[in-house]
C-alpha cells in the first residue's frame, strides 16, 4: 500500500470524527494538565518578576561602629560602589527619619538619646539584581568602621529560597503530571485502537506495514495533544484578560506584572508543543502495545 501524507491526515481526522467521545476525553486530559502547568509557570514567573523588581529597588546601608570616621567611610563606599549615589546619614538624621516614619507613634522614641541609632552610609542601587546586590554588600563590609551591611537581604533571601524550592518541587510535579497525562491519554487511545482492531487486522492481512497502519493513530494523538495544549493556552490568556486588571490594581504602581511577565510567548508555545509531544508519545505507546501483542 502506498503511503500518502494527505491520506494519513484524512484517516486521522475521520477517526476522530467517528469517535468524538474518545477524542474529547484525550483532548480534555491534555487540556487539564497543560492548564495546571501554565498556571504554575505563570505564578512562578510572576514571583520571580516581583523578586527582581524588589531587589532592583535595593538601598544598601552600611552601619558604622561607635567612633568610626563617617567621612572616611563615605569615601570608601564611593570607591567600592562607583557610579552610585552615596549618602551620609548621621545618627541624628536617622532618628529624625525614624520619627517621621512612625508618625503619631513617634512618642515611643521619647527618652532615647541621639546615639540610639548608629551613623550610616547609604548607597542607592536602582535596577540592581539580587545577586549583584549581595556581591556589593560583601564588598561594603570591608569599609573602615563598618559594623553591619543591610539591604533587606533577610526577607529577600528567604523569598529567593522559597522560589527555588517551589521551582524544584514544581519541576518534579510537572514531570509526574506529564507522565500521568501520557498514561491516561495512552489508555484512551488504546480504546480507539481496540475499537478499530478489525480494520487494522484486515490492513495487516493485505500487506500493510506497521507504519501505514500506525501513522493515522500517531497523528491523531499528536493533533489531540496539540489541541488540548492550544485550548489551555487560550484559557490562560482569557484568565489573564479577566483577572489581570485586578492583579495590577492590587500591586504597587512601580511593580507592574504584564502579560509578558506571566504568560510569555515561549510558555504558550511550550504548552502547545508539550501537549502535542504527550499525545504523540501516548498514541505511539498505545499502538506499539497493540501491534506487538501475540
Amino acid at each position: 500500500m502506498t503511503f500518502r501524507p494527505t491520506a494519513v491526515v484524512r484517516r486521522a481526522l475521520e477517526a476522530m470524527a467517528r469517535s468524538p467521545d474518545l477524542a474529547l476525553t484525550a483532548v480534555g486530559t491534555v487540556f487539564a494538565a497543560a492548564l495546571l502547568t501554565g498556571l504554575f509557570a505563570a505564578a512562578l514567573g510572576g514571583g520571580q518578576r516581583l523578586l527582581s523588581a524588589w531587589a532592583g529597588e535595593v538601598r544598601l546601608s552600611v552601619y558604622l561602629a561607635p567612633g568610626a570616621d563617617l567621612e572616611q567611610a563615605r569615601q570608601a563606599v564611593a570607591v567600592l560602589a562607583p557610579g552610585r549615589a552615596v549618602e551620609v546619614v548621621p545618627a541624628a538624621e536617622a532618628m529624625r527619619r525614624l520619627a517621621e516614619g512612625l508618625g503619631e507613634q513617634a512618642r515611643l522614641l521619647d527618652g532615647l538619646g541621639p546615639g540610639a541609632l548608629p551613623d550610616a552610609v547609604e548607597v542607592a542601587a536602582p535596577g540592581i539584581a539580587l545577586a549583584d546586590a549581595r556581591a556589593l554588600a560583601d564588598r561594603l563590609r570591608s569599609v573602615p568602621g563598618a559594623a553591619e551591611v543591610d539591604f533587606g537581604n533577610a526577607w529577600l533571601e528567604r523569598l529567593e529560597t522559597v522560589l527555588r524550592r517551589v521551582r524544584l518541587g514544581g519541576l518534579a510535579l510537572l514531570l509526574l503530571l506529564a507522565l500521568g497525562t501520557a498514561v491516561l491519554v495512552s489508555n484512551t487511545l488504546r480504546l480507539a485502537v481496540h475499537a478499530r482492531r478489525d480494520e487494522i487486522e484486515i490492513m495487516k492481512l493485505v500487506g500493510a506495514t506497521d507504519t501505514f497502519v500506525g501513522a493515522p493513530f500517531v497523528l491523531e494523538g499528536l493533533l489531540q495533544g496539540a489541541l488540548g495544549g492550544g485550548l489551555a493556552a487560550l484559557a490562560l490568556l482569557g484568565l489573564h484578560a479577566a483577572l489581570g486588571p485586578r492583579l495590577a490594581a492590587a500591586l504597587p504602581a512601580n511593580l507592574p506584572l504584564g502579560r509578558a511577565d506571566l504568560l510569555p510567548g515561549g510558555l504558550l508555545g511550550a504548552l502547545v508543543a508539550g501537549g502535542a509531544a504527550v499525545g504523540l508519545v501516548a498514541s505511539a505507546l498505545a499502538l506499539w502495545r497493540f501491534l506487538r501483542r501475540p
